[in-house]
């Protein structure tokens, strides 16, 4: 659905501080609780393979999956004050020749992104209001692989998003959290063709990698 976020909402959030706070996190630990067992996950067949991930922040993920053999990757982010981070840190690695980079709404930009073998998101669906939107061009642009996490339906969570939800209201930022209904996000994901294959979860997030159970048409 083109137009459903207001980029000055996600930028208000994701502005360059967090940008260079992100950048410096992954410098000192390395990928967060959630990327990590993904990225690991993935490793097996990923030789070769090309990438696209969305929400991609410094494109922390696709530069280890490029180290660890995948061929190209593609970074999409809502927010452009990315951009210089994600550009450092993967000219520190060596693979910035080896990625293709669009600023924008990955679902209102869809039509205009290759799709890729392995397509990753890490803590996105939670910044998406039209969750069925995202997880249906997600699932159209995979040929083999996805990888997402999302936060766990649990008490504490909610009470955490609704107290960071009325902050932001508070100093009139328009973006918020949304906690959707991981049994919706499943539901969205296996009726496009997909199983999960491997799952794990934090205190606060799930993660789960999804196979085509079926080639991609035109494969």
């Amino acid at each position: 659905m083109a137009g459903c976020c207001d980029p000055g909402g996600y930028r208000s959030v994701f502005g360059p501080g967090e940008a260079r706070r992100s950048l410096n996190s992954f410098r000192r630990k390395g990928l967060d609780s959630t990327a990590r067992p993904m990225v690991e996950a993935l490793r097996p067949g990923i030789t070769g393979a090309t990438l696209l991930e969305v929400g991609a922040g410094t494109g922390a993920a696709e530069v280890e999956l490029l180290q660890a053999g995948a061929e190209m990757a593609t970074w999409v982010d809502i927010s452009p004050d990315y951009m210089d981070a994600a550009h450092d840190l993967a000219s520190e690695a060596g693979v910035h020749d080896r990625i293709e980079r669009h600023v924008g709404d990955f679902v209102g930009m869809a039509g205009d992104i290759d799709s890729a073998d392995v397509v990753f998101l890490n803590r996105v669906v939670c910044c998406y209001p039209d969750m069925p939107a995202l997880v249906s061009a997600v699932a159209g642009h995979s040929l083999d692989r996805i990888a997402l996490s999302y936060p766990r339906d649990r008490w504490w969570v909610r009470l955490g998003a609704g107290a960071l939800n009325r902050f932001l209201r508070w100093r009139k930022v328009s973006f918020q959290v949304f906690i959707h209904d991981p049994a919706a996000i499943d539901g969205h994901l296996r009726t496009a063709g997909y199983e999960p294959s491997e799952t794990g979860h934090t205190p606060v997030w799930h993660w789960s990698i999804w196979k085509r159970s079926e080639p991609a048409s035109g494969d």
